[in-house]
């Protein structure tokens, strides 16, 4: 039950593939450790205001979310304007990375912030969402645009990384990949642990040459997402992104270390919590080496979603 927010948090999971799986109701909002926040280093509950304190000292803060969860919205919302009031000089205010708009669209962006009606604006940028659910992220584009905030585009394109998914590293530049630090921060650990969940997010219906290669385009992809927001790193980053690229043992906090070893990330996971799992050590167990996946998790209810895998044509995931 645990690795169940692994599974909807990867890039290339199946809700990904084939659409977010239809959300319905809010489950387990009694459950003991829906709104709670959970300190993984100090091992203790923490209340919002210490939360807040951490958060606007990060370089790079990533909140982690779980896509179709829409009180994960709502915190990170809050977080974002939380960390913009802190803001003492309009030249320090934080660039915002999202997950949810593709790099390639960066100048197309770029363009059309410079727009002068707030509101046409909004739309217009709203558009270049590249999620199903376009309104659920509007609130963070207008955050930006009331406050004169960067947007980075950070998503990368599947077709970026098909060829390294199909081909192997061999098939990207080898003094990018270096640049990048794709392979400085792997390990044996770290590989086996995203071999397993890309099998489980996909069903256990992915043959093993695919799983690999769908591991390979997950650590590009995240390389190439820090890659963007690097440059913005001396402003402050505020990364809206999946859970699993705000983990700290597979995801984006690798490569920013990497290649900004001096900067402060923190990293926030907003987890769904299991029914019958009361304990927040539990919730470390799902790890790739021993430690904690984030800084700190804030627990949640539980969307209810129809089951992914039920009907599932193998061959639409064998074919990719």
């Amino acid at each position: 039950m645990i690795t169940a927010s692994f599974k909807f948090g990867l890039t290339f999971a199946l809700l990904l593939v084939t659409g977010l799986a239809h959300a319905g109701n809010m489950l387990f909002a009694d459950h003991p450790l829906a709104g709670k926040i959970w300190d993984m280093n100090s091992r203790s509950f923490i209340d919002e205001a210490a939360l807040l304190a951490r958060t606007n000292k990060a370089d790079v803060l990533l909140l982690g979310e779980t896509h179709d969860n829409t009180l994960h919205h709502e915190y990170q919302l809050k977080l974002l304007k939380a960390r913009i009031d802190a803001v003492k000089y309009p030249a320090l205010m934080p660039a915002l990375m999202m997950e949810q708009l593709n790099a390639e669209d960066q100048q197309a962006l770029d363009w059309t912030l410079t727009g002068v009606n707030r509101d046409e604006t909004l739309e217009r940028v709203t558009r270049l969402i590249r999620f199903a659910d376009i309104q659920a992220y509007q609130p963070f584009l207008a955050t930006a645009i009331d406050n004169k905030l960067p947007v980075i585009a950070a998503n990368i394109s599947n077709l970026h990384s098909q060829p390294v998914v199909r081909g192997g590293f061999t098939a990207y530049d080898a003094g990018e990949l270096k640049r990048l630090a794709v392979e400085e921060v792997w390990n044996d650990s770290r590989q086996k642990f995203l071999i397993e969940n890309m099998g489980g997010a996909h069903c256990g219906k992915l043959r093993d040459d695919l799983r690999e290669g769908l591991t390979r385009g997950q650590r590009l992809r995240d390389a190439l997402m820090a890659d963007v927001a690097v440059p913005s790193i001396a402003r402050g980053v505020v990364g809206i992104v999946g859970s699993s690229h705000a983990r700290r043992d597979i995801g984006l906090p690798l490569y920013f270390a990497a290649r900004a070893p001096t900067a402060r990330i923190l990293s926030v996971g907003f987890i769904e919590v299991s029914p019958g799992v009361t304990g927040p050590h539990a919730y470390e167990k799902s790890s790739a080496t021993g430690e904690a996946p984030y800084d700190v998790i804030w627990f949640t209810p539980r969307v209810e979603r129809t089951d992914p895998c039920a009907n599932l044509d193998k061959s639409k995931v064998t074919r990719q």
